[in-house]
């Protein structure tokens, strides 16, 4: 009847007997993976079932740092605590090895010991498991020698992956370049549409107000060159802003500008008031502008030079 109910229990419980014929609870063992190379790991787990009054401590034969020598390397341990049912509780005890050697390797040995509320030792039990473990070596034994290095072999270039990206990049330049181009066409096209001749005017009529208001007439000389020499490099696209007068007396005269004579004039008076100290008074300076201004005026509808 007995080995009638033993055949009935799960494989993973295995009952053992204390010296005094009493039955210890079922012991669980299980370790995962059961096949691995030499130098890995395996978690070996033990869950012992017990009585809330017992107290149940594990240990293994010749203490756990010296568990296998041969094949087994403790790593690290962890033990758990929980309650199955009123009046049942049950220990777990969590072991991590490297496992070394070769072949199949029986998980080590350990003994359960079991005391009651004022520790006395109530049962011990030494366990053997039977379950293993496959360690499989890391090289064929059959090899006698080592095998020759190859040479590295040479990256194969994807011609059809990297022409795409030459080609999208080849395109995209091009394409930045043609937005410059019409970028710059819109801004030259933009400036031409601006008439320097009325920009001038308008200078020259604040000028006149300031110097109405007290401006001193050589400052007045001094604005009315920069006015003079803006509307001479805007209008007729010669360099007249950092040039001096006889740069821009050559320019016009190679360009046959007609009131070539009253613009060099205003230039001219201008230098006197600025490197001669001459000092025109206020109706000088008024003059000048007058003359100043009907020169742009006389220039508005002659279409400048093609550069």
């Amino acid at each position: 009847m007995r080995l009638f109910f033993l055949l009935l229990l799960p494989m993973n419980f295995i009952p053992v007997f204390s010296a005094a014929g009493r039955t210890v609870p079922p012991i669980t063992v299980t370790v995962t993976p059961d096949s691995l190379l030499v130098g890995d790991r395996i978690r070996y787990t033990i869950s012992i079932p017990h009585s809330e009054k017992e107290v149940v401590a594990l240990e293994w034969l010749n203490g756990i740092d010296t568990v296998s020598p041969r094949s087994f390397e403790l790593i690290s341990t962890k033990h758990l605590s929980s309650t199955l049912y009123p009046g049942s509780s049950q220990e777990k005890f969590e072991f991590e090895f490297a496992v070394f050697g070769t072949g199949q390797q029986p998980l080590p040995p350990f003994t359960v010991v079991l005391r009651d509320t004022v520790r006395r030792v109530s049962k011990k039990v030494l366990y053997q498991p039977s379950s293993s473990v496959f360690v499989k070596a890391l090289t064929d034994s059959s090899m006698r020698e080592l095998r020759p290095i190859k040479q590295p072999l040479k990256p194969k270039i994807p011609f059809m992956l990297i022409m795409p990206v030459v080609f999208g990049a080849i395109g995209a330049a091009g394409l930045v370049l043609f937005l410059t181009f019409l970028l710059k066409r819109i801004v030259l096209k933009g400036a031409e549409k601006v008439d320097s001749g009325q920009v001038a005017q308008g200078k020259l009529r604040k000028l006149g107000s300031s110097l109405s208001a007290g401006m001193p007439p050589h400052e007045c000389y001094e604005e009315l060159s920069n006015i003079m020499r803006a509307f001479l490099e805007n209008h007729y696209r010669i360099r007249a802003l950092e040039a001096v007068t006889q740069e821009i007396e050559r320019d016009l005269k190679k360009l046959g500008i007609a009131g070539f004579e009253s613009i060099m004039n205003l230039l001219k008076q201008a230098d006197l008031v600025k490197f001669a100290d001459i000092r025109p008074d206020v109706e000088e300076s008024r003059q000048s502008l007058h003359k100043a201004s009907e020169v742009i005026r006389s220039t508005r509808h002659v279409r400048p030079p093609e550069e």
